[in-house]
């Protein structure tokens, strides 16, 4: 009997590979959430209804991608620092019988049976004389076969499960000169594989190459192959698709089809369904069991897919679509994760879900492991409240003491988004204010904050506006009727809102102004305001970093302490009051900056910069503080740079684990495989086993998805080996849960779903 285990060994943090440089940094960027890169050469599905593709942006930057498409969650293996796999140029993805993965990328060929643990081959320990692995297919026993491209240097390929064996026309009688493509391996183990120099086969013993001159192949330029359920070989050389039963040639061409001068790279077939697509011309046909129809996508197309519930998927450039019968769903860099690297704001609200505002994707929210992005072009998946002129530029987020949130974008129609109770996901239930239902001076928003009476504030052009959410009134003030200068910043304090200004902070509390001067200081451009939990004030300016006791004012900067630089652009503090600031220096060289951090006593900080630590990038723009005690810091041109002193912490959402199939008795714990349960997914109670070492005394815990303890338990009597316990959650609702197992010598986590 066949049984589906989802195999388990999940560390409480986003670094969980044995490559992590250090697991106190990490980074979130465009590459390593959602679909990754921009280029995406394959589609391919497991045995469990994911959707695999590979997100390329440069040989250092890309990710492999499942993508859950039950839920929809998109989970990345990155090459950028985290170094799952060498390279982000993945031409192809296979998985073998029990659901270990094989990529194929323009470095080697790596492999996982837990999605933790990953083993490259290359050419320093295989006798690949090519690394170039194009195309990847699984035989009998689950021996890998590998096509490598190169004309001069390629070859087939083979692992039996302990070493690699290569095949090129020198050792072989694979043809010379053949730039290969693809590779299948039909139900009698031949070996089928795709060229520029015909079509080649290899049975084990006899190499067959074949070409226009002595078989029905219409063409020797074979783009790629593929096995229909009748064990038919098909052979795509662009025009036309030839089929081979193993005595006679078939085929289907342009008669057959509804278009002409097709130019196609991509063939997938699934029982009586295909897919053929074209790469620059951008057209699809699609072969329901009937009739052939074509469409036209507006994407250059790399590869396609038909998964077992029918619906058909291709990638390209900058996409990955399918299209399940009743239209085609496009998921991009725009709709499924962080969409550029470049950011205005980070906004971490009281449930602790991330806000971003993003320079060219509007606004996303990171609720983990899921995704929602509010911009132009995020292809429909999402709203984009935008009624008017709509901008790619997300500027601000900010929550009310109502737990309201509010976002806004840039340009000259103004939009400011009213989120009731922070229920993103409750659309009907938003309020889009801009120009034409506020005021005509909202546009080109910058800042959003709010006092705890129901006030929001938005710095917009040289104005700040107020909205009054009890009298639902709008209220422009600038300097001829409250302020004393162009607003720069905002900072709320319980009633009152503090706006800064060059040498002034502006107070509005009560229905008047007031005005804090601060020329007798020394201190100019007030860029951030914040209010520690003593009531302290601090300010960041271009002068240093500047403390408030009500009484004193204290100044750090570079020239009596070890801040980051004297241009600080934000503040934040941890739940131990601690503060911690972005700062940076880019106006005169050299160019440097950073964070930095202390208790708010002495002059010494703790200090990262460019260049001297995994900081991203110099120009550290805004910071926050999670509950986990991660630092965001939004590093310019370069995504986000998190860091824990104690180890990244709060991600056990991101499952980077395999569904694996086994049977029961290839069950076994080891150094990947510690723990599991059974049922899963379960409606009430679940059984779990682990395998201890010793026999110490061991800690449950279980947690949901934000890392909130639910449960906890200690098991006195453990047996060295195999032990069990079970685990009732029917007081709990539905949804993913970490059961974490730990002693004093060891711990591991087990996944649990609960539907």
């Amino acid at each position: 009997m066949k049984t589906k285990v989802l195999i388990n060994f999940i560390l409480f943090s986003l670094t969980l590979q044995t490559f992590a440089q250090d697991p106190n940094w990490e980074y979130l960027r465009k590459e390593n959430t959602g679909i990754g890169g921009a280029l995406h050469y394959v589609v391919q599905g497991d045995a469990f209804g994911n959707i695999w593709t590979g997100g390329y942006e440069s040989s250092e930057e890309g990710s492999l991608v499942r993508i859950a498409s039950t839920d929809t969650v998109y989970t990345n293996w990155s090459t950028y620092s985290e170094e799952y796999l060498p390279n982000g140029l993945i031409y192809d993805i296979a998985f073998d019988s029990t659901g270990i993965i094989w990529v194929g990328s323009e470095a080697g060929i790596t492999t996982s049976g837990d999605g933790l643990v990953w083993t490259h081959y290359d050419a320093s320990n295989t006798p690949f004389t090519s690394t170039d692995v194009v195309g990847i297919a699984i035989g009998a026993g689950d021996t890998v076969w590998t096509a490598h491209g190169d004309s001069a240097l390629g070859g087939v390929g083979y692992y039996d499960g302990s070493n690699w064996n290569y095949y090129t026309s020198a050792n072989s009688g694979l043809p010379s000169g053949s730039n290969l493509r693809d590779i299948v391996v039909d139900a009698n183990g031949v070996k089928w594989i795709a060229s520029d120099n015909g079509l080649i086969s290899f049975d084990g013993t006899t190499w067959q190459h074949y070409t226009t001159a002595n078989s029905g192949l219409s063409d020797n330029d074979v783009w790629e192959v593929a096995l229909d359920d009748q064990n038919r070989m098909w052979a795509l050389v662009g025009n036309a698709v030839d089929i081979f039963d193993g005595t006679v040639w078939t085929q289907i061409n342009e008669s057959d089809w509804p278009i002409s001068n097709v130019q196609a790279r991509s063939l997938a077939i699934q029982g009586e369904q295909v897919i053929i697509a074209e790469g620059a011309s951008s057209r699809v046909l699609l072969f329901d069991g009937t009739t052939w129809t074509s469409e036209y996508m507006n994407l250059s197309i790399f590869d396609s897919y038909i998964d077992d519930s029918g619906t058909y998927w291709i990638s390209g450039y900058g996409e990955v679509a399918k299209n399940d019968g009743t239209g085609w769903i496009s998921y991009t860099g725009y709709n499924t994760g962080l969409p550029t690297n470049f950011n205005e704001d980070i906004f971490i609200d009281s449930k602790g879900r991330r806000w971003f505002a993003n320079g060219n994707g509007g606004i996303q929210v990171f609720d983990c492991p899921k995704w929602e992005v509010y911009g132009p072009e995020n292809g429909g998946l999402f709203p984009n409240p935008q009624t008017l002129y709509s901008t790619t530029i997300g500027t601000s987020i900010t929550e009310d003491a109502d737990g309201d949130i509010w976002f806004s974008y840039d340009g000259t129609s103004g939009y400011i988004i009213h989120v009731p109770n922070g229920d993103y996901w409750d659309y009907a239930s938003w309020t889009t204010y801009d120009n034409t239902n506020s005021t005509p001076y909202l546009q080109f928003i910058g800042e959003l904050n709010a006092t705890d009476d129901g006030k929001l504030f938005a710095l917009a052009d040289n104005n700040a506006i107020m909205f009054d959410k009890v009298a639902d009134t709008w209220t422009v003030w600038n300097m001829s009727n409250g302020l004393s200068g162009p607003p720069y910043s905002l900072g709320s304090r319980g009633n009152a809102m503090y706006v800064g200004s060059y040498q002034g902070i502006d107070v509005f509390e009560n229905g008047t102004w007031s005005n804090i001067d601060l020329t007798p200081q020394g201190i100019e451009h007030v860029l951030h305001i914040a209010f520690d939990a003593n009531d302290n004030m601090w300010l960041g300016t271009t002068t240093g970093l500047w403390k408030f006791d009500g009484a004193t004012w204290t100044n750090w900067n570079e020239s009596n302490s070890n801040i980051a630089a004297d241009y600080v652009s934000a503040i934040d503090f941890d739940a131990d009051n601690n503060i911690y600031i972005s700062a940076y220096n880019t106006f005169s060289w050299p160019y440097y900056g950073g964070f930095s951090y202390f208790d708010g006593t002495g002059n010494t900080f703790t200090t990262f910069l460019d260049g001297s630590s995994p900081l991203a990038h110099k120009q550290v723009e805004d910071i926050a503080v999670d509950s986990f005690g991660n630092v965001w810091t939004l590093t310019q041109s370069e995504g986000f740079t998190l860091y824990n002193p104690n180890g990244i912490e709060g991600f056990e959402c991101i499952d980077r684990t395999l569904e694996r199939t086994l049977s029961t008795g290839d069950i076994t714990f080891s150094e990947e495989l510690k723990a599991i349960n059974y049922p899963n997914p379960f409606s009430e109670t679940t059984t779990v086993t682990f395998a201890a070492g010793d026999t110490s005394p061991v800690t449950v815990e279980v947690f949901d998805v934000l890392g909130r303890k639910i449960k906890s338990l200690k098991i006195k009597e453990v047996v060295y080996g195999k032990n069990t316990f079970d685990l009732n959650l029917s007081q709990h609702t539905n949804g993913i849960y970490f059961c974490k197992i730990a002693s004093s010598k060891w711990s591991t986590t087990v996944k649990l779903i609960k539907n």
